[in-house]
């Protein structure tokens, strides 16, 4: 489902929720209505998944800020798509890191990292010449290419690979629980990185072009 036509749905369940919260709790319908939102938000906002699929909810209020939680991000995530037709992928990222400070906000620390890393990836596109249309690209080998060669600034790109995408592969593939402590280490790595890389531009030579090309 489209953003837009999610959008819609999270307005319409929002506007269905009940202000009793026995009400929501003892008449199935109204749970069945949110956990269907939370299934299709999770297939159309997939950093967001573990957000969507382990929140409990117990009442109408709960299930109220949930949704407008999911509105919030709906709101950032269009902005950041916006800004990646309008090719100001910098941009964009920016809005990622936005979606992860909001993550974060409601300790939601899985999230924060599948945004941390989605911001990174976003970047690297931008910084190395990738094209937008390729889609998914593995960050973590064409970090190690720019690290190997010592491309500047490779001590931040070194922090970031430690501090977010080691995080972020633990949490997909082997169940890690990252830690509040975790995440504001991981926002301080890409805030720092991207400090540095907004106004530079990395000096490549075409081995390390090469090599890239050989990570996608």
């Amino acid at each position: 489902m489209n953003l837009e036509k999610l959008e819609k749905l999270a307005n319409l369940v929002l506007k269905e929720m009940p202000s009793s919260a026995a009400e929501f709790r003892y008449n199935p319908q109204y749970l069945s209505m949110f956990r269907n939102l939370m299934a299709v938000a999770s297939e159309s906002l997939p950093d967001h998944i573990t957000l969507f699929t382990s929140t409990n909810i117990f009442d109408s209020y709960q299930a109220k800020t949930v949704i407008k939680h999911l509105l919030e991000i709906l709101e950032i995530e269009k902005e950041s798509n916006s800004l990646i037709k309008e090719m100001k992928i910098f941009e964009s990222a920016d809005e990622k890191m936005k979606q992860a400070g909001l993550s974060f906000s409601k300790e939601d620390y899985s999230s924060t990292f599948h945004n941390l890393n989605t911001a990174f990836e976003l970047i690297i596109k931008d910084k190395v010449g990738i094209p937008t249309t390729i889609t998914k690209i593995n960050t973590a080998n064409i970090v190690e290419v720019l690290i190997k060669y010592k491309i500047e600034p490779h001590l931040y790109l070194n922090e970031v690979r430690k501090r977010v995408i080691d995080i972020d592969n633990k949490t997909k593939h082997q169940g890690y629980l990252p830690s509040k402590i975790d995440a504001i280490n991981g926002i301080r790595a890409m805030e720092d990185l991207i400090s540095k890389l907004r106004n530079k531009e990395l000096v490549l030579s075409d081995e390390v072009r090469n090599k890239i090309c050989e990570e996608l």
